[in-house]
């Protein structure tokens, strides 16, 4: 029998709405995306991980902290928790964007941090799904299948250019097809 694949979720913009401009500060300025938690409830009897990695140069730039974040990742696991979902591991990124580290997407050292916490994540068997081209990067270098939560504009250039292997407008929209074998029957 083949091992589940892995599934890699960006978080802003896909588990949670975007604040455009801004960050997600405190848990009360946490917001699912519409049908997010649903998805990822409907999703985890599919995936043997689901690990969250996302950039969070909020901290880099003194907006917040690490207790800040902690407390919004709490929430975000109690809702998905509740909506019949898990998240196995959330790895962030806390530098500034300038300061060039090996984990701030599309760099891979969120992704390879979880392959060593989970040893069993197979990259050849992963999904990594985003809304962003550095999202798109990440999982392009390091073999995984691409989605793109459609939606975040400020990349569109980057983008339109990026071979993505599918599109969707939101995770459920995702986690419909997958479900429905209309794009789980890859080889």
């Amino acid at each position: 029998m083949e091992q589940k694949p892995t599934l890699f979720l960006d978080r802003d913009g896909v588990i949670n709405r975007r604040i455009s401009g801004g960050y997600v500060r405190h848990p009360e300025d946490f917001i699912p995306a519409k049908g997010a938690l649903q998805a990822i409830g409907q999703l985890t009897p599919y995936f043997s991980r689901i690990v969250v990695v996302t950039n969070q140069a909020g901290i880099g730039k003194g907006m917040m902290d690490e207790r800040d974040l902690d407390a919004v990742h709490r929430k975000m696991q109690a809702l998905v928790h509740a909506a019949g979902g898990r998240l196995d591991g959330i790895y962030f990124c806390p530098h500034h964007p300038d300061v060039g580290c090996a984990c701030r997407k599309p760099a891979t050292g969120m992704a390879l941090q979880a392959r060593i916490d989970f040893p069993d994540i197979d990259f050849k068997n992963s999904w990594m799904v985003g809304d962003s081209a550095g999202d798109m990067q990440l999982g392009h270098s390091l073999g995984m299948r691409t989605v793109l939560i459609e939606g975040k504009f400020e990349d569109s250039a980057a983008l339109a250019a990026m071979p993505i292997d599918y599109r969707f407008a939101s995770l459920l929209d995702f986690a419909a097809s997958f479900i429905e074998n209309t794009v789980v029957n890859v080889p």
